[in-house]
């Protein structure tokens, strides 16, 4: 019959179309990310230099009148190699019907270099200064070794030892220089994805006299506001064996609350 020859065209063409057809079919149903399957897409890896700025405020008024404000920088350079920077600030100041009651600041530098993955090196200046300890200064270059006990994605665990110098000035004293050897511990533990403990520990010893020694405590706990912003609780506790003069205190607490930005 005449029509044969036409219907035989079109049931081949029909046929060889198909598996073209079929293809453009699937293509809507592929995933939509631009990485490879399966999604979500990870997160992106953190810039190099990362840190963040804490700052608090207390003010009252009425039979009283006082004002309390803290300030806090944080700075970590990490090129994910061998080596990695650390700087931090802290400065804390509190009046009391116009006459300060609290007036103290530190800061540290911090050059590590990863020997092995739970090993690593580091040369490290810490300064430290409070009117009320009668401290003008404590500058506190140091270096030295550490160890990581756990080190996980969320929980880290660290201790090290390190050797150096200690250089004090006290108000009314001579200053005095020393060699010095300290010890330090250190905690971070991401409790869930909104919330971060940590604790550190130093303590510091003078070789010319080893009673002549400082201690250092603090613990934090921080809870997400955004995904740049959070709210942090702090304890510090500072320690000095031989205040000058010996009528001092040799313990000063602090309890922090402060605003914080990451960047």
């Amino acid at each position: 019959m005449t029509f044969r020859k036409p219907l035989c065209f079109a049931l081949f063409s029909l046929l060889a179309a198909a598996p073209v057809l079929a293809q453009e079919a699937v293509v809507p149903l592929a995933c939509a990310c631009p990485c490879p399957c399966p999604c979500p897409c990870p997160e992106p890896p953190p810039p190099p230099l990362t840190g963040s700025f804490s700052a608090g405020l207390a003010l009252t008024t009425g039979n009283t009148d006082t004002s309390s404000f803290n300030l806090g920088l944080n700075l970590v350079y990490d090129p994910k190699t061998h080596v990695l920077f650390r700087a931090d600030g802290f400065y804390l100041r509190s009046t009391n019907n116009g006459a300060a009651t609290a007036d103290k600041g530190a800061a540290s530098f911090r050059y590590e270099y990863k020997v092995a993955d739970r090993v690593y090196a580091f040369a490290q200046a810490g300064y430290f200064r409070d009117q009320f300890e009668n401290v003008l200064y404590l500058v506190t270059p140091m270096a030295g070794g550490g160890y990581y006990f756990v080190k996980q994605k969320d929980l880290e665990l660290t201790a090290d030892v390190s050797v150096g110098g200690a250089f004090e000035s006290d108000s009314g004293y001579a200053a005095t220089d020393s060699g010095a050897f300290s010890v330090g511990q250190g905690l971070s533990w991401k409790i869930s994805p909104s919330a971060t403990f940590t604790q550190k520990a130093t303590c510091l010893w003078k070789m010319i006299h080893l009673s002549d020694s400082f201690y250092h405590f603090e613990t934090s706990l921080a809870a997400s506001i955004t995904k740049a912003s959070e709210l942090k609780i702090t304890y510090l506790v500072d320690l000095k064996n031989r205040p000058n003069p010996d009528t001092l205190k040799k313990i000063d607490t602090a309890l922090i609350a402060a605003f914080v930005y990451k960047f």
